[in-house]
């Protein structure tokens, strides 16, 4: 009722008016006036409001009169404008067509990649949320189309939905003949044959003369000619496995990949999506081997954190190819192997399960310039010496810790000495850490990595990952079973809640919890204290763990145990059980000792905080 009554304010005083919006299919019979005015200054305060509801009355009728002489969307005017539209797309075809050099195979390349490109960013408008903006993009133009034709505009209509759905339909089938007649499988006269495919389309018969035409058995439909080198191949028959879309396969081939981390499934599809965002969601069948270089040379191209960099994550797939990304920016090998791998991988279940005949993705990776030991680097004993001084250590976590964010102080140091992944730890519950009975008969302090099927958040990167993790002495001597005993009595909130997991301050993001202690070691603490490089960072901690053993000869079979690596065994992973805890501390965990000299030891001790003080300031 009040969304009639309006105050002018155009002019220095105000004044209340009654204001109607004009229905836009009837635009037209009111010269594109969009609204009128009605100024209900003379109209006492009292009355306004049930002047408004009749003057809506009057409006409402007045407009349902112009309708009633105003023709509504049929079944027969939908075919005629589709027949028009159908010749409109058609001399579209061919004029693209005969624009390219058909005895230029490069021109002809580049124009049928062209045209891959226009489908690839019309079928990303149609993903989604995405649907709704392209559909009213495509209302202006049918509007304009209806108006003229005087026939009444009603989104809501079945009809004109199936009108729109229609057009959408015959403009993704454009592109379809555009390749056909680029690679001369349709002469460029043949108009019937386009009209013929659109009736099988659509089905709406738009065309049944071309039905009742007799058609010789023996009559080519198609220019047959020699596969020369300067020519492209006919089209391969596929069957009606092959014949299913590129996204359809995707989606099965998730479906059947079991219980995966998110970030994992998030991998993956990207890797997989990029056969859509190069070529469209064209037939699996037609993945060919030219098409995976194609892809392979595309990859190349792309710069790394391309959906997060603001200098890029508003360009499309085909935009960033073109960019020539500097290669300081640019996607790195590793990555690039990932997306090959993750392809190849599609590709065998394709061929397993008769999707495609062979696996193009197969031995694409790129070899590795350097050894896989060199591209993150360790930390050496001086880098930890600086990096868990007093003065920086405490400086930039004890804000953390008198937040009640805990896990800035506590993560770091358990991974320095424990070599586990930084998901691990940000993702151990309270009763993750306890006390486990080794050879004799005291018990040990351990972390229990496992997956638990009760708590879905907490994920294994593989089977290895599951492991007892003796906690190192260091980490008891400053006092990490004191701060886990009184975290166990501090409730989690006000309500008295109880507290669950040992860092219940991270939050849980695209399936890790470790992101914030990622983002505070990355890009705060290191680059602060002029650590920070490209080749090191969090995991840098592990594999300084990984190669400080190995320097002290400590056997593999030991270290792989106590990260969580395969043994490459089948007798040490299939049917060894893990080490007993206090052989596992023995041989490897108390044999981390960082030292700067012979004499010098790294002073993690000069890290120690009086937790009792911490929680009783805190209540």
């Amino acid at each position: 009722m009040q969304s009639f009554l309006s105050k002018l304010t155009t002019k220095s005083y105000q004044y209340p008016y009654f204001r109607s919006v004009i229905p836009k299919d009837l635009l037209n019979q009111f010269g594109n006036i969009t609204e009128f005015r009605l100024s209900l200054s003379s109209v006492r305060k009292e009355d306004r409001q049930i002047t408004c509801l009749k003057l809506k009355k009057i409006t409402n009728q007045l407009f349902g009169e112009i309708r009633s002489g105003v023709r509504t969307l049929s079944l027969d005017d939908i075919k005629e404008i589709l027949r028009v539209e159908v010749r409109k797309q058609i001399k579209h075809a061919q004029h693209y067509a005969l624009g390219t050099n058909e005895f230029d195979p490069v021109q002809k390349s580049k124009s049928i990649l062209s045209v891959a490109e226009r489908e690839t960013r019309m079928r990303e408008e149609l993903i989604g949320e995405n649907l709704q903006d392209y559909e009213e993009k495509l209302d202006e133009k049918l509007s304009g189309i209806l108006s003229s034709l005087e026939i009444e505009i009603d989104k809501q209509d079945i009809n004109y939905k199936n009108l729109r759905r229609k057009f959408i339909n015959l403009y993704l089938l454009r592109f379809d003949w555009i390749r056909n007649l680029i690679n001369q499988t349709t002469q460029i006269e043949d108009e019937d044959s386009f009209r013929r495919e659109v009736d099988a389309k659509l089905g709406m018969s738009l065309f049944p003369e071309l039905q009742q035409k007799n058609i010789p058995q023996n009559a080519p439909t198609q220019i047959q000619t020699e596969t020369l080198p300067s020519q492209s191949p006919s089209p391969i028959a596929l069957n009606s496995l092959q014949s299913s879309q590129v996204s359809k396969c995707i989606d099965l081939f998730m479906s059947e990949k079991g219980d995966m981390r998110e970030r994992s499934i998030q991998e993956n599809r990207t890797s997989l999506n990029l056969l859509i965002s190069s070529f469209g969601d064209i037939p699996i069948g037609e993945i060919t081997k030219e098409k995976a270089s194609i892809l392979k040379s595309q990859i190349k191209e792309l710069p790394k954190n391309r959906t997060k960099n603001p200098k890029y994550r508003e360009k499309d797939f085909h935009e960033l190819v073109k960019m020539k990304i500097p290669s300081k920016e640019g996607i790195h090998t590793t990555t690039i192997n990932k997306y090959l791998g993750n392809l190849s991988s599609f590709l065998t279940w394709c061929v397993n399960n008769g999707y495609s005949n062979t696996n193009v993705f197969s031995g694409m990776k790129l070899p590795k310039k350097n050894k896989a030991s060199s591209e993150r680097d360790r930390f050496t004993e001086q880098e930890l010496k600086q990096i868990f001084s007093k003065k920086d250590y405490l400086y930039a976590t004890h804000p953390f810790i008198r937040k009640g964010k805990y896990a800035n102080y506590w993560v770091p140091l358990i991974g320095v000495f424990s070599g586990m992944r930084a998901n691990e730890i940000c993702s151990l519950y309270l009763d993750n850490v306890k006390e486990i009975r080794g050879n004799h008969r005291e018990k040990r302090w351990c972390f229990d990595i496992v997956q638990e099927e009760d708590r879905p958040d907490k994920r294994l990167k593989n089977l290895s990952s599951r492991r007892i993790v003796p906690i190192h002495q260091t980490l008891l001597d400053l006092g990490f079973i004191d701060f886990l005993n009184l975290l166990k009595k501090k409730p989690l909130t006000t309500d008295g809640e109880k507290r669950k997991r040992l860092f219940e301050e991270l939050p849980y993001k695209e399936g890790l919890y470790s992101r914030n202690i990622s983002r505070f070691w990355n890009t705060s603490y290191l680059p602060k204290i002029g650590v920070k490089t490209n080749k090191n960072g969090f995991h840098s901690l592990r594999h300084t763990v990984i190669d400080h053993l190995k320097q002290k000869g400590i056997e593999p079979h030991f270290i792989n145990e106590l990260v969580g690596h395969s043994q490459g065994n089948i007798d040490l992973d299939r049917y060894g059980k893990g080490y007993n805890p206090d052989i596992l501390f023995s041989k490897c965990v108390k044999k981390i000792v960082y030292e700067t000299s012979h004499t010098r030891k790294v002073d993690f001790h000069s890290l120690q905080v009086d937790w009792k003080k911490i929680f009783s300031s805190e209540q």
